[in-house]
């Protein structure tokens, strides 16, 4: 079953302990960008200068290279889970270096992503080359990539352009590196800028944008998605790494700090535009979850507080994550049967946690021959408008380029809409 090992008491931020390649396929989220980090496989016994010491350049035996053909393997594999996990509309950022990156190159291509750029970032204070045989290493490259070659991806090109001086931003970004400030709560040795992640996040994302991260690390991507109002998963295998992203998450949930380091960050053209863009953005849609009940049963539920989704499972696990119901705001409930119209049932309530729950733990469903249910704990009990009458038309309700959230509902399981379209479906204005 899968675990979560950390998640954020807002719901925008989730990190999960294990091997990317065993928990990628555990669970049916789709993802609207992703960021990876991945092995540079550099760590080759070399030497280099760090804050004026010689220091040797292995990250890891994770990072050691074992030939050509296994660097291959070894991208080819992560990204076929990854692009599973992506939107048809979504696009991936991965960063690298020559050690790397033409293989990263070589099977997006195989795989059938779209390059858009390759992003070279120029260091403005790389580690200086001590041997003077060569050419100082001052930049790394990043390939930004969208799923599909037919499908358009989304890019925020006027705000590129305000940061450029009003001109087209290129592909060659001179930002600073790591800076003391952002490894307030520890090191990582292949830690990402700020000011680099929230470039490439507010280039390709909208406001609520689901953000996943492969190699999580210490999270630069998840705190960057954060401070920028997108939310994030990021899976890693070194616990060490993973404590460390949730203190930087408990650090930012301080609404002071998380201004501060908003003005920060380098790359916009002075400490205020951060915060000033993101109050300029439109509020992001209310995801809702629609909830089967049956019609005879409905006088039941007028005094409760909690409502449980059969949890989805297939080959003895549980579906995490099924089509971002877990960051739903609120419950509608419907109901009708396979020979009835569905329809809404006027029953709505406010969402305050959804967790997961063996049937051992929930009174009255021992005896369920389903094993887990997702428990919702509503805000207060579920309150009545008789203008929610209308019937559920998936056209007019539902995402229907997610196959995933149709299937649900033919099934009559919890499936996802927003609050605008439930409203419109209802004709109506206000709860």
């Amino acid at each position: 079953m899968l675990t979560t090992y950390f998640k954020s008491s807002d719901k925008n931020f989730y990190l999960l302990l294990g091997d990317t390649f065993k928990l990628l396929p555990e669970f049916d989220h789709q993802f609207d960008m992703v960021f990876a980090d991945p092995p540079y496989f550099l760590s080759n016994g070399g030497l280099s200068i760090q804050s004026g010491k010689i220091v040797s350049v292995n990250k890891g035996t994770w990072d050691k290279s074992h030939g050509y053909d296994y660097i291959n393997d070894f991208n080819r594999k992560w990204l076929k889970l990854v692009r599973d996990k992506m939107k048809d509309d979504a696009t991936i950022w991965i960063s690298g270096t020559m050690h790397n990156i033409f293989s990263i190159g070589q099977i997006l291509t195989e795989l059938d992503f779209k390059i858009l750029n390759v992003i070279t970032w120029e260091k403005n204070n790389p580690p200086p080359n001590f041997s003077c045989r060569f050419f100082t290493h001052s930049t790394e490259q990043i390939i930004w990539a969208r799923k599909k070659e037919k499908v358009p991806h989304y890019f925020n090109y006027e705000l590129m352009k305000q940061l450029n001086g009003d001109k087209q931003m290129k592909d060659v970004w001179k930002l600073p590196a790591i800076s003391p400030w952002e490894k307030s709560q520890g090191k990582h040795p292949t830690q990402k800028p700020l000011s680099v992640l929230t470039r490439l996040i507010l280039a390709s994302t909208k406001p609520d944008a689901w953000i996943l991260d492969p190699f999580t690390g210490s999270s630069t991507t998840g705190i960057a998605a954060n401070l920028a109002n997108r939310r994030f998963l990021g899976i890693d295998q070194e616990r060490q790494f993973l404590d460390i992203s949730k203190k930087r998450k408990l650090e930012i949930e301080n609404s002071k700090t998380a201004d501060l380091y908003r003005e920060k960050i380098s790359g916009f053209n002075d400490t205020k535009q951060f915060n000033l863009f993101l109050n300029s953005e439109p509020e992001p849609e209310i995801n809702v979850a629609l909830g089967f009940y049956r019609s005879k049963a409905l006088p039941e539920i007028e005094n409760q507080n909690k409502f449980y989704f059969h949890a989805i499972e297939k080959n003895n696990t549980v579906k995490d994550f099924p089509t971002g119901i877990l960051g739903a705001k609120m419950l509608f409930i419907y109901s009708g049967g396979r020979n009835t119209k569905q329809s809404f049932t006027g029953y709505y309530a406010n969402i305050k946690n959804i967790q997961l729950k063996h049937k051992s733990k929930i009174k009255g469903k021992e005896n369920s021959q389903t094993e887990f249910y997702y428990e919702v704990e509503l805000e207060s009990t579920f309150k009545k408008n008789k203008k929610l009458s209308a019937q559920l038309n998936p056209k007019e309700l539902l995402d229907n380029s997610d196959k995933k959230n149709l299937d649900l509902f033919k099934n009559f399981l919890p499936a996802l809409s927003t609050l605008s379209k439930v409203m419109q479906a209802n004709a109506i204005e206000s709860l």
